[in-house]
């Protein structure tokens, strides 16, 4: 059986034998009583911490209970402790209560089981109390944590970009030069070196997009655009871009959309981008649009090895990557989704996939007509 133990302050020795008779009644409980008479004797105990509450009588000789409570909690007592008072001290319960008390009972009153459940109650209300008190410090440290490690990135984002930049403008420099002396295999080169600071470039950026997110400065540039101009001008862009595979278009929408068009660009984007990497031997995508007066519905499906049920929720959460023999040879970080997602939800939208393993997968998301011209 649990021992609990109770360290009483007081003065009175009589106090003390009821307080042992009572609590040796109690059926089902074991109770260790530890006795200080004084102020400071009782002070000092309850700040060596070995007992699990403490019973202070109000009245200490020429001190009283209040003071030694205030003091206690002053120099960081953290145990539960309960406040006696006689039967002509019925203001004092108030403050205690406001000294940091955790209860308070009436020697007048004192039965035994009613002591039990006090003591029950206020060692288990202390506890909850002290997680709660943990588990806030705990949520404030790892926010604080999360907002240095946002500005750290951040800061170390800006400074790659610059170098970045200025890389890639000298190879087109370099590949303007080049292409005046006609040399192939140097020109295939540089070109080489302008695709991969793009894709550096890429990933930069979404870093930065997710520390945005998570730093809650992720803003919009919102007003009204054509969506199937928008939907065009990325899909003549793609097609250039990536000979290996045909852009099936179906649909359009012909609405006046309010949002922000390079966010929501940018997630046409990532849905294309990677219906080719994860289906590079599909040959086409189809690219859907659809519109009724409530919103838009924008899809695009590949012919790939599609995604599992169970893997469908995880793939919008930021650094998620199938793991996937097909398809762990491609690259990335796994935050375009994320990004994507935040993305249209900014813009009041909805977004998913509907996928059946080894059957190719569809993304899809829709945006509003309420706000559109």
């Amino acid at each position: 059986m649990q021992v609990t133990t109770i360290l009483l302050i007081d003065d009175d020795d009589e106090d003390r034998l009821l307080l042992q008779k009572l609590l040796a009644r109690v059926a089902g409980a074991h109770y260790q009583l530890i006795y200080e008479s004084s102020y400071d004797a009782g002070l000092r105990h309850a700040l060596e911490g070995e007992h699990d509450i403490c019973l202070l009588d109000y009245r200490l000789g020429t001190h009283n209970g209040i003071e030694l409570l205030k003091e206690a909690r002053r120099q960081g007592y953290m145990r539960p402790i309960v406040l006696l008072t006689g039967a002509e001290e019925s203001e004092i319960d108030i403050q205690a209560l406001q000294a940091g008390a955790d209860d308070y009972i009436s020697k007048n009153h004192l039965q035994g089981e009613l002591l039990h459940r006090i003591i029950r109650y206020a060692i288990e209300r202390k506890k909850a109390e002290q997680e709660r008190e943990r588990l806030l410090h705990e949520q404030i440290a790892s926010k604080e944590l999360e907002r240095k490690k946002n500005e750290f990135i951040s800061m170390v984002v800006h400074e790659l970009k610059t170098p970045l930049t200025s890389l890639k403008g000298f190879t087109q420099l370099l590949a303007r030069r080049l292409a005046k002396d006609c040399d192939p295999h140097i020109s295939q080169l540089v070109s080489r070196i302008d695709a991969q600071s793009n894709k550096l470039t890429a990933l930069i950026d979404d870093l930065l997009d997710v520390t945005r997110i998570e730093g809650g400065t992720f803003q919009f540039d919102e007003d009204f655009f054509s969506f199937d101009e928008l939907v065009e001008e990325i899909l003549q862009d793609i097609q250039l871009t990536y000979t290996s595979h045909t852009l099936l278009r179906e649909g359009k929408a012909g609405k006046i959309v309010w949002g922000d068009r390079k966010r929501i660009g940018q997630v046409i984007i990532n849905f294309l981008t990677n219906a080719i990497k994860y289906a590079p031997d599909a040959g086409k995508i189809i690219v859907r649009t659809e519109a009724n007066e409530q919103e838009i519905t924008f899809s695009v499906q590949d012919f790939g090895p599609g995604i599992a049920k169970e893997k469908q929720e995880q793939i919008f959460a930021p650094f998620y990557r199938i793991e996937d023999p097909a398809q762990r040879s491609a690259p990335g970080l796994g935050l375009g989704l994320f990004i994507s997602a935040e993305i249209i939800r900014g813009q009041r939208g909805r977004i998913w996939v509907e996928s059946d393993e080894g059957e190719g997968a569809t993304f899809l998301f829709t945006l509003p007509l309420s706000t559109t011209k």
